[in-house]
């Protein structure tokens, strides 16, 4: 298992094509993303069942750990998630560490 960090694209007023920016994820891996509170992950899931994406939230409040966030999107969709709040989803480097548990296409936003 590695840590894999993704390339955050900046969106532009003319557009950008996700597709040709993704990055083909393997599941073994674990992925971080620079995170200003403006990054979207966009996912592209084309295996032949639900992927899960699990964001880990490293913060506590009073005391007690921030549930880790989970989000599910199924088979043949694209979606977008974001924005993380730096200050629920940042760790101590500025990113966001995402898992998921299959391999899919994801490109990271910033707008």
């Amino acid at each position: 298992m590695s840590d894999v960090d993704l390339t955050v694209y900046r969106a532009l007023r003319s557009g950008r094509v996700a597709t040709d920016l993704k990055t083909t994820i393997a599941n073994a891996n674990t992925y971080y993303f620079r995170n200003n509170g403006r990054a979207l992950l966009h996912v592209n899931n084309a295996t032949g069942s639900t992927v899960t994406m699990t964001f880990e939230t490293p913060g506590t409040v009073d005391g007690l750990a921030i549930t880790d966030k989970t989000a599910t999107l199924v088979t043949g969709k694209a979606a977008v998630f974001g924005p993380f709040p730096p200050a629920t989803y940042n760790n101590e480097e500025g990113e966001v560490k995402v898992t998921f548990n299959q391999d899919v296409d994801v490109t990271v936003i910033q707008v």
